[in-house]
């Protein structure tokens, strides 16, 4: 019994953090390129087979698991979301792998919001001032001028070609950490993204959030259901060891 309340206690741990997941991900339905998160769990553990001697007799019952919740994980999904498009011709969206490259004070970081803007200096940037980088360094536009990207992300301006959006992709996206401000930053430095090749950069559009709202609401409730059947099992629990602890008591 005191297991079970062990087992259960782990349970509240899980259901708790897959509501915060899901209510962070919600709140962020509309951010331009966002990637929801998902809570996984492993198990690890042993059976043990079950025997009943009466009689002389020895009588299989079956197996018992023994094991904990050894890996409970926060995973970002990748997946691409719903390319919308705005008429902005500062609105980028990367129709397939990659990402584009911002310089933040602390180094290189990752996105797929491509809602920019322009600084004074006609550079650029991300909404927080972040300038977007190209092959050649950081991509200076003007503030006047016909601005144009290709789907190979190549800038013109007024038929010029000024620089090439610089697109970036990874292996092995699990190297891909949030940071905030819709960012992703590598932490291992001896890891460094290379080119992309698979895909096509859409001016005047946005990629949505990977996110379908009735998908978020129903695994909410879902998350909300199972925190009540823990709440239950440990209930049941309780009363079943001020039970056992009476009758002890009695004997």
């Amino acid at each position: 019994m005191i297991r079970g309340v062990y087992s259960s206690t782990s349970g509240f741990n899980l259901r708790e953090l897959e509501q915060q997941v899901w209510a962070n991900n919600l709140a962020n339905i509309d951010t331009p390129g966002f990637k929801k998160d998902l809570v996984v769990q492993e198990t690890s553990g042993f059976e043990k087979e079950l025997f009943r001697f009466a009689n002389g007799e020895r009588v299989y019952l079956g197996k018992l698991a023994f094991g904990t919740a050894s890996g409970i994980k926060q995973i970002t999904d990748f997946s691409q979301g719903t390319i919308e498009t705005t008429s902005n011709p500062l609105d980028l969206a990367i129709d397939g792998k990659g990402f584009f490259v911002v310089m933040t004070p602390q180094g290189e970081a990752y996105t797929r919001a491509g809602n920019f803007t322009l600084s004074p200096e006609g550079k650029l940037v991300t909404w927080e001032g972040y300038p977007v980088m190209g092959e050649q360094g950081e991509i200076v536009v003007g503030n006047s001028g016909r601005l144009e990207i290709n789907e190979r992300g190549e800038v013109q301006v007024d038929g010029n070609l000024v620089n090439r959006l610089r697109i970036v992709d990874f292996d092995d996206y699990s190297v891909l950490a949030k940071k905030g401000q819709n960012l992703f930053i590598v932490e291992d430095t001896d890891i460094t993204p290379y080119s992309a090749q698979d895909f096509k950069i859409v001016q005047g559009a946005l990629e949505r959030a990977n996110l379908d709202p009735v998908e978020a609401m129903v695994h909410m409730i879902e998350v909300l259901r199972k925190y009540e059947s823990v709440q239950k099992t440990i209930q049941s629990h309780d009363e079943a060891l001020q039970k056992a602890t009476s009758e002890i008591a009695r004997l």
